[in-house]
C-alpha cells in the first residue's frame, strides 16, 4: 500500500495538477487530502469546495465507507459522507444519489503508481 508521504508533486506542479495526477491512477479523496495537507500544507476548510471538482476520487471515497459498512441505512451513509467531507447534509445527499446513479467506478488504484 502506498503512503501519500512518498508521492511528492513533481516538479512545478500546483495542488490542482497534483490531485488530477493521483485521481488518474485511482486515489480517493481522503487520500488526496492528505497528500496535500503533507505536501502543500492545504488546510481542511478549503478542501469541501476544492474536492467539487474531483468527482472520481469523490466517489470512490463514498464507494470506499459503502464497503466498509454495507448495511448502512441512507441516512446513516448521508451522515458518514457528510462527516468525512465536511459538506452538508443536502450535499452528500447529492454525492450519495449520484455514486448511486454511477454504479461501479473505475479501479486504477494504487496499482498503477506501483508499476
Amino acid at each position: 500500500m502506498l503512503d501519500y508521504k512518498n508521492l511528492p508533486p513533481v516538479a512545478g506542479e500546483n495542488s490542482r495538477e497534483y490531485c488530477r495526477r493521483l485521481e488518474s491512477v485511482g486515489h480517493e479523496e481522503a487520500f488526496m487530502r492528505k497528500a496535500l495537507r503533507f505536501h502543500f500544507g492545504m488546510e481542511r476548510f478549503d478542501f469541501p469546495s476544492f474536492f467539487d471538482d474531483f468527482e472520481l476520487a469523490r466517489l470512490r471515497h463514498i464507494e470506499l465507507i459503502h464497503r466498509l459498512s454495507p448495511n448502512r441505512t441512507d441516512y446513516s451513509m448521508i451522515k458518514k459522507i457528510s462527516g468525512n467531507l465536511g459538506v452538508s447534509q443536502e450535499h452528500a445527499k447529492l454525492w450519495f444519489e449520484k455514486y448511486r446513479e454511477k454504479g461501479e467506478l473505475p479501479d486504477a488504484g494504487e496499482r498503477a503508481l506501483e508499476r
